[in-house]
């Protein structure tokens, strides 16, 4: 699977970026969130709800009709710039386990650090956490990122990637020109999309 992710990084090449602090909250454990349904608009959007088989599915950015997740990873919410809800979805994400601890070194108080609105867009995913752990996120240097280009792309539109914790079932993600493939593993060539909003408001090229 790691093929077309490393066929990504030897046509687009890779570069340095740096991540900018960003408040990240630790929701607890992907099995143990709540069913989660907010108003957008006129519009009910289902966000975290159970499966036939009994998993917890969450809609997210990169895959919005539901993404099943390993159900022990550790989930986070971030709040990119200003904003909570991006396309009327929150910017949750499951980072490997081991990286849960950098991610929630530096406990925060949100009220501290959030308006009022972004709270109260916040309060219903906190509702449904089993854990909630308010962190701001330290910049990180000398990641690395390919940035996807109009010639990569093609007549097709897009490329796909596996994103890290895809890795078990295979699913594909797709980048479009303006996204941003950040690796995680250059060797074993793991990574993940960024999009090009989320990029501008969370990184800056080194």
């Amino acid at each position: 699977m790691a093929k077309m992710n490393v066929e990504i990084m030897k046509k687009g090449g890779v570069q340095g970026a740096t991540k900018l602090p960003v408040v990240t909250i630790g929701l607890g454990k992907v099995a143990d969130l709540r069913d989660l349904t907010i108003k957008v608009g006129d519009e009910d959007k289902k966000i975290i709800w159970h499966n036939e088989a009994g998993q917890v599915v969450i809609a997210t950015k990169e895959h919005p009709e539901g993404d099943v997740y390993d159900q022990e990873r550790p989930v986070v919410a971030r709040v990119i710039g200003d904003k909570v809800l991006i396309g009327g979805l929150y910017d949750i994400y499951a980072p490997a386990p081991e990286k849960i601890g950098k991610l929630l070194s530096n406990p925060i108080n949100i009220t501290e650090h959030l308006a009022q609105e972004q709270l109260d867009q916040l309060a219903p995913l906190l509702v449904a956490a089993s854990k909630i752990q308010p962190s701001l996120a330290p910049a990180e240097y000398g990641r690395k990122v390919v940035h996807i280009t109009e010639e990569m792309v093609g007549e097709v539109g897009y490329v796909e990637c596996v994103c890290t914790w895809h890795e078990k079932s295979g699913q594909t993600t797709k980048l479009y020109a303006g996204d941003v493939f950040l690796i995680e593993d250059e060797e074993k060539g793991h990574g993940y999309r960024i999009g090009a909003e989320e990029y501008r408001d969370t990184h800056a090229d080194e």
